[in-house]
């Protein structure tokens, strides 16, 4: 059976949708959006049954089937036009970036008082929305900003982080030698940014989740506690006007008690509430295709 997954993150796949969403129409573009997630909630791939039962254990046992439907569908179609935005983006110069992702005042103020923070910055992002439209809207604001992502990267992925680093983003996929580069970014008041919503090992110890335990990475934790660097999550939706909306919550100061396990326990369950309380309010925006919860903890 074809894995529906794999084909879509293939290096071909995603050269062929850079190609086909350069030339296509935005209102053609959407509908094929919208035409290829009925496909997938039709018939049903495994992906389709992961972003069910993730956003089920969002909703909680009180959602009724036929919105949870919905949702699931929603975050199909998020996920291809996101896509196609971000490609047919890449034409575009640098500043006509606005006319796609707006950053209010708000978050413009926010991103001006990180750089050269004593202690550096870290920004955490959900796989909500857009994640990757506005880290590209982010990299003109941070000059000199490090993306940690997924170690040992599969061909697709390899390739769309050369795509993130148009903007100048140091992209470094997990690793000792990138960890030690971040820590040397922060301490010289860099940024540095992570995903928080995906589990990456199985060594992660679980954390309360959505009221389940998740084998969440607690690295950015880490990294602040170390350094001193204040954790800002960031996420960047897809609004009802059709634009993006990049958001940035007020940093966020760690708890210091002088016990470390203390308090890595204490920061990752405040940062994992941020993160529910930002999914909550847009779920069927989160594109989470890996499951995040195991029967098994």
């Amino acid at each position: 059976m074809i894995n529906l997954k794999d084909v879509t993150s293939s290096p071909s796949f995603i050269r062929l949708a850079m190609l086909a969403s350069q030339s296509i129409p935005e209102r053609i573009g959407y509908h094929v959006a919208w035409l290829a997630s009925g496909v997938v909630s039709r018939f049903k791939p495994t992906i389709y049954e992961v972003v069910r039962a993730n956003l089920s254990q969002v909703f909680g046992p009180e959602a009724d089937e036929e919105s949870l439907e919905e949702s699931v569908r929603r975050v199909f179609y998020t996920a291809v036009r996101g896509y196609y935005d971000l490609f047919r983006s890449l034409r575009l110069p640098r500043s006509e970036l606005t006319s796609v992702v707006e950053l209010p005042a708000q978050a413009r103020s926010i991103l001006s008082s990180l750089w050269h923070r004593e202690g550096g910055s870290i920004l955490v992002f959900p796989h909500l929305g857009n994640y990757d439209l506005g880290g590209q809207v982010l990299g003109d604001y941070l000059p000199e900003t490090q993306l940690l992502t997924l170690p040992d990267p599969p061909p697709g992925f390899a390739f769309t982080n050369k795509l993130r680093r148009r903007s100048g983003i140091n992209v470094t996929p997990l690793s000792s030698a990138a960890l030690r580069q971040a820590i040397k970014l922060l301490r010289r008041g860099g940024v540095v940014s992570v995903a928080g919503d995906r589990p990456v090992s199985e060594l992660d110890e679980p954390i309360p989740f959505f009221g389940q335990p998740a084998r969440l990475p607690s690295g950015h934790v880490r990294l602040a506690l170390k350094t001193g660097a204040v954790i800002v999550l960031a996420y960047c939706i897809l609004t009802e006007s059709g634009r993006y909306l990049m958001q940035l919550e007020p940093p966020l100061e760690l708890i210091r008690t002088g016990d470390r396990e203390e308090e890595l326990a204490l920061n990752m369950q405040r940062v994992l509430e941020a993160l529910e309380a930002i999914i909550r309010r847009w779920p069927d925006q989160w594109q989470m295709f890996v499951p995040v919860w195991s029967s098994s903890l």
